[in-house]
């Protein structure tokens, strides 16, 4: 499969202020290529796959997760360690965060409140949540659930030190550390969003311009709806359907001894610490945009629902929410809809997406004509480890 490498990752060890920036920089994905393939390759022998993720731990991964599936077989690998220098392997079962990948979930959760009737896809701001929205500037008040979704309403990015830098600014020491209960939390950080002048749009797609902080203002139109937060939607409406083993927040919430995430400070490899009180509480209100961890197994089952919905067979996933991605093989390339980027090459469209957060990374790839799929995750976020990742996954899928 022939894809362009992604660039570097615009990584910052933000300390104190990481928070924010915990989540995947999906926006990368406009350079993504496409590949080609025929539908009647044969399943990647188990040993393939186990040198894959080894080789990737010999070039410099601390541990590394990779998976393949097709519509009917699943197959996984692991390698390497939980954390550097600790002793411990990682095992088939142990959670890996997967950052902006968590998207599609999210506008799979969205899609399954439409189908109900709950929403629509063009739902305002003014409607769902007309007292925020009257705080708002006027431009952010007809902007609609999938225009979040599709990160087409230019509300500020949250991916980059600069926007963190100005809330910080803005808000005050005695906010950030006096503000810790959820809603309170979220609420603040929502109105002061609405009243930031909206950012242009970037790259060759009209009107689109990436942001993390679109998905958690999405998530408060769904509890409008629903009732429900973000993280009791999900479990509900995507990891019980699919019968999905999931987690909200990094690996090391769930258990002391699971996979830790790595970055390069000072040109050395570190664990990254997780933030705690006051910064945790900040943090989570951008969990809809990139805070699930999940087991590689669950991650490959979570592609091949999509492989069988994408083939026209009967699957729990949202009708909208398929008939989205299928409407994707006949977009222009680079297109993004419900937390995917569409990408053909030779003819064959593909799926793509990847993710970063906590010295996570993850790449996804699917198959438009839901031949095959395939994805690798690691505890290990430096300027070249994703495009080994994303490498990795394209020749797997070659």
């Amino acid at each position: 499969m022939n894809l362009p490498i992604p660039p570097a990752l615009p990584h910052a060890a933000l300390h104190r202020r990481q928070w924010l920036a915990t989540v995947g920089l999906g926006a990368l994905l406009s350079a993504c290529g496409g590949g080609g393939g025929s539908d009647d390759l044969l399943d990647p022998e188990p040993s393939r796959l186990q040198s894959l993720a080894s080789d990737l731990v010999s070039e410099g991964l601390v541990g590394t997760a990779v998976g393949w599936a097709d519509a009917r077989e699943i197959r996984t690998a692991v390698a390497g360690s939980r954390r550097l220098g600790g002793g411990a392997l990682l095992e088939p079962g142990d959670l890996m965060a997967i950052g902006s990948n968590t998207k599609a979930m999210t506008a799979c959760v969205a899609a399954s409140v439409v189908d109900q009737g709950l929403l629509r896809w063009d739902s305002t701001l003014a409607q769902v949540l007309p007292e925020l929205a009257r705080e708002a500037l006027p431009a952010y008040r007809t902007i609609t659930l999938r225009d979040l979704l599709d990160h087409r309403a230019g509300v500020m990015a949250f991916t980059a030190p600069a926007d963190i830098d100005l809330f910080e600014q803005q808000a005050g020491e005695q906010v950030l550390v006096g503000l810790q209960q959820p809603a309170e939390v979220e609420a603040f950080f929502l109105r002061w969003l609405l009243q930031q002048p909206p950012i242009p749009a970037t790259g060759a797609l009209p009107g689109y311009a990436y942001s993390n902080a679109g998905y958690a203002l999405a998530a408060r139109m769904l509890r409008a709806a629903t009732g429900l937060v973000w993280a009791d939607l999900l479990r509900q409406r995507v990891a019980q359907p699919l019968g999905l083993s999931v987690f909200v927040g990094a690996p090391l919430r769930h258990a002391s001894n699971q996979p830790q995430g790595h970055e390069a400070v000072g040109g050395r490899l570190q664990p990254q610490a997780l933030p705690e009180a006051p910064e945790r509480a900040w943090q989570e209100i951008l969990a809809p945009a990139g805070a699930v961890s999940l087991a590689v197994r669950d991650d490959a089952l979570w592609l091949q629902w999509h492989l069988r919905a994408l083939r026209g067979e009967a699957t729990p996933l949202p009708r909208s929410y398929v008939q989205t991605l299928q409407g994707l093989g006949r977009a222009p390339a680079g297109r993004y809809a419900l937390g995917w980027v569409a990408q053909t090459q030779e003819g064959v469209g593909w799926l793509v997406h990847t993710g970063q957060t906590l010295g996570f990374q993850a790449v996804s790839f699917v198959a438009l004509d839901g031949s095959r799929a395939g994805l690798a995750h690691s505890n290990t976020a430096t300027a070249d480890s994703l495009p080994r990742l994303f490498q990795a996954v394209a020749g797997l899928l070659s």
